[in-house]
Parts: structure tokens; C-alpha cells; sequence
């Protein structure tokens, strides 16, 4: 195909990727119930063996992974259209590179470019992902660093640079945060929201512009508000 018949409206191209979205958080805050928030037919692909509270959940299939190239191989399947699904979840991208760490510790007798390499790997797998012409939701565990007393909070990965270095590759980063409140009758509470943007010290960004500060935990509904269809043919446009 020449390269004039290639060019299309910016909105196309968009849709024909789906959306791509991580979010992070501390352990118990429900990131993995998000999965039964997503909208369609949803693939969670598992490297923590914590489905239980998706359990009951009529949408969602799951499969647990142990190694790097069972991982790449559903990718392809995915990609290929063996596997067919309107989303899929990583839950969690943190445990995965922990396994591609493992790999390449495997591989070399040196620690420091297992370190290296894996950055490289993680930033492949990511990336091959991130390209699906479907949904995707990256879950990721949360980092918690003290700078002169100062708690940043950002997604956890292998790598002090990893960690930093992922948030680029996406229009969406979220924090999946348990904030305390009161209801009517002065009753203490705790709500879960996604903070969309950088605050409190917690990372987060909404390229789109069209996101509130705090959003529901709602992955479907945070889909539509971007502007995505839901399910089905992703690949095509509203045009």
C-alpha cells in the first residue's frame, strides 16, 4: 500500500487500536476486580494467582502464566485472531517482569546485565501488547518511595528506571486509590477512585483531556468517556 493511501483522520487510527490503559496500585485496593469492569469478552492473563475476587464473573476468562513465552505466545494468538477477545488484562505487568527478570538471570552469569537486559525485554512485551488491535488494561503493583519526606508513588517494576520509563508508553496512567470519607450520617467510609492526573504525589496522567481528576473504577465506563466503542471490531472506525 503506498503511503498516501495510508494516511487517515487522527480519530481512525485511534480506534483501530483500542484503549490502552495502566493503572497501579497497593495490594487489596481491587485492581484485579477491574477486570470485571472491562467491557466484552475479557482475557485476564494471571501471574499472581489471585483471581478470586473475579471469580463469579460471566465475562471473563483467565489463564495463568509462569514463564515469558507462555506470555508472548498468547500475544501472538492475539494478535493472529485465534484467541478473539474485546479486551485483555495483564495482571500484573510487576509480576512479569519479575518472570522475564528470572529469565534472564538464566541466561547470564552476570546480575547487572540481566538488569540491563530486562529492561529491554519488558519494554518488547509492553510494547507488543500495547499494539493489539483491542482493549488493553496493564495492572501494575504501586511503588512507594520517602523523598525527603516527601511519599511518591508510581508504578512498581524490576528497575528503578523501568518503573519510571513505562509511563511514557501510554495516554493513560492511573492510581488506583482508597480514599476515606464520610457518608450522610458522619460514618467513616473508604471509596476506591482513579486518579487520573499527578497529585498528592501519586503519578497519573489523561492525555485525552476528557478524564475527571477521580473517575469511578469503572474500566467501561472510563473506555466510553475516551471516546471508544466497547466491544466488538475495535479495529474499525466510527467513520
Amino acid at each position: 500500500m503506498e503511503l498516501s493511501q495510508r494516511i487517515v483522520s487522527p480519530h481512525k487510527l485511534v480506534q483501530s487500536q483500542g484503549a490502552k490503559i495502566l493503572v497501579y496500585g497497593m495490594a487489596g485496593s481491587g485492581k484485579t476486580t477491574l477486570a470485571k469492569t472491562c467491557p466484552g469478552k475479557v482475557l485476564v492473563i494471571s501471574a499472581e494467582a489471585g483471581l478470586l475476587s473475579i471469580q463469579d464473573a460471566q465475562n471473563v476468562h483467565a489463564i495463568e502464566v509462569k514463564e515469558a513465552s507462555e506470555v508472548m505466545s498468547l500475544h501472538d494468538a492475539l494478535k493472529s485472531g485465534q484467541l478473539q477477545y474485546d479486551t485483555v488484562v495483564l495482571d500484573s505487568v510487576s509480576e512479569i517482569s519479575e518472570i522475564l527478570l528470572t529469565w534472564e538471570k538464566s541466561r547470564s552469569k552476570d546480575p547487572r546485565m540481566a538488569y540491563g537486559n530486562v529492561q529491554e525485554s519488558v519494554t518488547n512485551l509492553m510494547r507488543a501488547f500495547r499494539d493489539l488491535h483491542m482493549h488493553v488494561l496493564f495492572l501494575c503493583k504501586e511503588d512507594v518511595v520517602n523523598d525527603d519526606g516527601i511519599l511518591r508513588h508510581a508504578p512498581k517494576m524490576v528497575g528503578t528506571k523501568l518503573g519510571e520509563s513505562i509511563t511514557y508508553f501510554f495516554d493513560e496512567v492511573l492510581a488506583l486509590r482508597i480514599i476515606e470519607d464520610q457518608d450522610d450520617e458522619g460514618k467513616n467510609i473508604q471509596n476506591r477512585w482513579l486518579q487520573t492526573v499527578y497529585g498528592q504525589g501519586y503519578k497519573a496522567k489523561d492525555r485525552s483531556g476528557k478524564l475527571d481528576n477521580f473517575e469511578q473504577p469503572d474500566i467501561s465506563a472510563l473506555i466510553e468517556k475516551l471516546g471508544f466503542k466497547l466491544t466488538n471490531n475495535v479495529g474499525e472506525s466510527n467513520e
